[in-house]
């Protein structure tokens, strides 16, 4: 019997393990285990917290992913150290990965990714904390080629596992400039063919996700009760003191209200088309072609336009449905600016058979270039966006073909089976 990964498929802590069982040469073989009433009981049978990973072996099941790390790394030489004194080292970084950094990276990203509700102050304190934390690491690895010396082990493994998650979801690129030891590390870990196979090519961030506050909350809530204060008043007082009251001296920015910014989108000249009209009727109509008919003879080309939109992957991205699933979505639920919304529709998906996935889709949206939000994303410089001409017959075509054929596992575009496909609307 081989060993056998109960863990979720394209979870951080399991690909740190499948990586780390591929540098010591060990079968592991993963069962994807997604928590719920359904794999419970089984689960209780194997760890009695009831929790994943656990590793099955022959000699009985072992859990807590750095305990998996250990033992995976005793299977080889030097994963683990090739001294006494190095695997201490080793168990060193993997508790301070865990308690200094892990632990801060997940109160804030919770926070950021709106999972929690938002406590300014923690999440500031978390934040001051992951620097110290990288600082202190980039200091190490000033002195080291690898966390604990020379040679790679299962430390490195498991920090750049978490570093890799807190660039992608949480620093921008000005901050991580300020460790270059640290960054030369990283590019080297995720080079790794061991790494890319379960990880892929890493997206870090360019700009940091505004950090969630209360300020305008607390903001609106203090202007409210200023007004409710000051109506008695001005019931009070004769309109002529109203017109000498001094106006606002320029320079005086602190007691006005910032404006909003504007999206560029809301400057272009008026259009005819109704996105959100259009939207109600995609839905509701059942004939595809009358749809189709519907947008073409509604749609403002002069202040809309129509797109193919495709992601060019690296060698190692597209191998496994799942994890290419959760790369579309990240990419379009979670990277892609939610407000955009607002100004476009889109039908997005993965197209084609394992290990050759492919990330693509169709998409109408306000304005007649690529947006600004397409260009604030991560990965905006890999991917292809195709303008669609109306009048061209091919490419007429090939847009209604993403736009209609929806039946996931059956339908087919440019030779590929549409495989999971999600509305961005």
């Amino acid at each position: 019997m081989s060993n056998k990964l109960h863990s979720p498929l394209g979870h951080g802590r399991t690909n740190k393990i499948l990586v780390t069982a591929a540098l010591a040469k060990v079968q592991v073989d993963l069962v994807d285990t997604q928590l719920n009433e359904n794999t419970i009981k089984e689960l209780l049978k194997l760890n009695p917290f009831g929790k994943v990973p656990v590793l099955e072996t022959t000699e009985g099941s072992i859990f807590e992913s750095n305990a998996i790390l250990r033992y995976l790394a005793r299977h080889s030489q030097g994963l683990y150290g090739t001294s006494q004194y190095q695997q201490g080292l080793v168990d060193q970084w993997l508790d301070v990965t865990t308690n200094e950094l892990e632990t801060e990276a997940i109160v804030v990203a919770l926070q950021v990714l709106g999972y929690t509700p938002v406590n300014q102050t923690q999440q500031k304190n978390s934040l001051t904390s992951i620097a110290n934390t990288l600082s202190i690491v980039n200091t190490q690895l000033g002195k080291n080629k690898f966390i604990t010396g020379e040679t790679l082990t299962v430390a490195d493994v498991a920090l750049a596992q978490v570093l890799t998650f807190v660039f992608t979801y949480l620093i921008g690129e000005e901050e991580r400039n300020k460790y270059p030891q640290l960054l030369k590390w990283l590019s080297e870990v995720n080079s790794l063919p061991e790494w890319r196979e379960y990880f892929g090519r890493p997206r870090f961030l360019k700009k940091a996700f505004p950090q969630v506050t209360e300020e305008k909350k607390e903001k609106k809530q203090e202007q409210k009760q200023e007004k409710q204060k000051e109506q008695p008043k001005q019931k009070e007082q004769p309109k002529q003191q109203e017109q000498a009251k001094p106006k606002a001296q320029e320079g005086d920015d602190d007691d006005q209200p910032k404006k909003k910014e504007v999206n560029p989108l809301d400057l272009l000249p008026p259009s005819t088309f109704n996105i959100d009209d259009y939207k109600r009727i995609f839905f509701a109509e059942k004939d595809i072609q009358k749809n189709m008919e519907t947008l073409f003879s509604t749609v403002d080309l002069n202040g809309w336009s129509l797109w193919l939109v495709k992601y060019n992957k690296s060698e190692n991205e597209g191998k496994k449905l799942i994890l290419t699933n959760n790369l579309m979505k990240g990419f379009i639920n979670q990277r892609l600016d939610q407000n955009f919304r607002k100004y476009a529709f889109g039908i997005h998906g993965v197209y084609g058979d394992e290990p050759n996935l492919e990330l693509r889709g169709a998409w109408l949206w306000r304005g007649t270039e690529v947006p600004k939000e397409w260009k604030d994303h991560v990965a905006y410089d890999y991917h292809q966006f195709i303008k669609i001409d109306i009048n061209n017959a091919e490419q007429k075509q090939l847009f209604v073909d993403y736009w209609v054929k929806q039946e996931e596992d059956v339908s087919v575009v440019e030779g590929l089976t549409a495989r999971s496909l999600i509305y961005f609307r």
